[in-house]
Parts: structure tokens; sequence; C-alpha cells
């Protein structure tokens, strides 16, 4: 099929980006069609939603940090498994330019959360000339993604709750324990606190409540990730 071939070439593609001394700005400033912004845009809202990142919850100092490590995980995500049916099934025709597009938009929601800009966690001009990349362009799509994202935070948000309920949940080893049965919200801020999972027959557990805080939302394919491989509560 078109995507195998084109996932096989994409994927090479994403591996060399990762060994990049300019990594994570190269996945960042990479040209996406506005198409597959719109598409990824929802998505990224829903991510940081889920991990509560909002003004005040990163230090400015840290937001490249904060960056640099979701554009990995999501990254990552896609070359666990590049040719997952699901994913398939939810990006469509977008699916073998995720690494791209989707990082490209979880780092603009990340800093439109916290009120920055680009410019004002990395130097433009030096990365973009170094990538040859037309910086007008970049501030272009700056711009397009930002106005984006000011129209699709509530519409995103009701797509997270509906789209996570009965997704698997995995430990970091890759055992699957589980599926999503709730979400349990914070009353005052409206934020998801914790998953309530509904465990697999012989796992010892038949419910269970496990906190934001101990899981990574995989957007690739819409999973949950325990970041402990020994899950037991």
């Amino acid at each position: 099929m078109w995507w195998k071939k084109k996932g096989k070439e994409e994927k090479e593609k994403v591996v060399a980006y990762l060994r990049s001394k300019v990594f994570p700005w190269n996945f960042i400033f990479e040209d996406v069609e506005e198409a597959a912004v719109e598409h990824f845009v929802p998505y990224a809202i829903q991510m940081c939603e889920a991990k509560n990142i909002d003004k005040g919850s990163v230090g400015e100092e840290a937001v490249k940090e904060v960056i640099t490590r979701e554009v990995r995980e999501a990254v990552d995500d896609y070359l666990f498994d590049p040719e997952d049916k699901e994913m398939i099934r939810m990006h469509g025709k977008f699916a073998t330019i995720y690494p791209f597009a989707f990082p490209q938009c979880l780092a603009h929601v990340i800093l439109y959360r916290l009120g920055l800009t680009l410019e004002d966690i990395v130097d433009v001009k030096a990365i973009s000339d170094l990538l040859g990349e037309d910086r007008r362009e970049i501030r272009l799509r700056e711009h397009f993604i930002r106005d984006f994202i000011s129209r699709n935070g509530s519409k995103a948000m009701k797509m997270f709750a509906k789209s996570i309920l009965d997704k698997k949940v995995i430990t970091a080893g890759g055992d699957w324990i589980g599926r999503v049965g709730d979400i349990i919200f914070n009353d005052e801020t409206g934020k998801v606190e914790e998953l309530t999972v509904h465990h697999l027959r012989g796992t010892g557990l038949k419910q269970s409540q496990i906190p934001m805080s101990d899981v990574r939302l995989n957007m690739y394919s819409k999973n949950i990730v325990l970041k402990s491989s020994n899950y037991r509560r």
C-alpha cells in the first residue's frame, strides 16, 4: 500500500532528525501543510490539557526542556509502531507526517498556553539559517497555528474526554493491564486529575484510579502508557 512505502521513507527521515544537533527545532520548523496543522492542533491541545500545561505550570527557564521532552516522546510513540492500524484510522492521510506536524503543533500549543512565542525561548534567525528555512514562513506558520489554537480549545477537550474512554492502559514495559473506564476531573479547576482503569482478568485488580502524573498519553494511538513497568495499586 502507498502509506507503507511512504511510512518507511518518513521513518528514516525521523530517525535522522532525532540524531541531529538541532533537535527538536528541526521537527518544529519543518514545513507542513495547513490542513495537517488543522488536524493535529486539537490533539496537541488535548495533550496539554491532560498534562495540565498552562500558565504558571512551567517556568520560562524550563520551557525548552519541556518542549524537547514532549517532542521526543511524540516521535518515540511513532517509531514504536509506525503502521499502527488505530493510528491510521485516527489520522488518515496525515498519519505519515505525524512526527513532524504533531510535535510542531504541540510546541506551539505549549508556548501559547504559557503566554510565550518561539522567539521568547530560541534564536529563530540562527536556527532557521542553519536549517535553511525561511524565517518569514516560520513566523507566518506560527501566527496561523496560534490563531487556530485560540479557536479550538473547548472543542479539543470534548474530543479528549470522548476518545480516551476504553483505550488500552499499558505499563512502561509494554504489558497491557486494562482499559480506561472513566475520567475524573477536579470540580473547581476542571482539570483532569485521575483515570479509572478497569483491569484485565488475572491482574489481581478489578478497578483502580491512576493520577495523571503517573501516565503518558500517547497521541499517536491514544493509548495510556504508565511511567512504571511494575504497576500495582
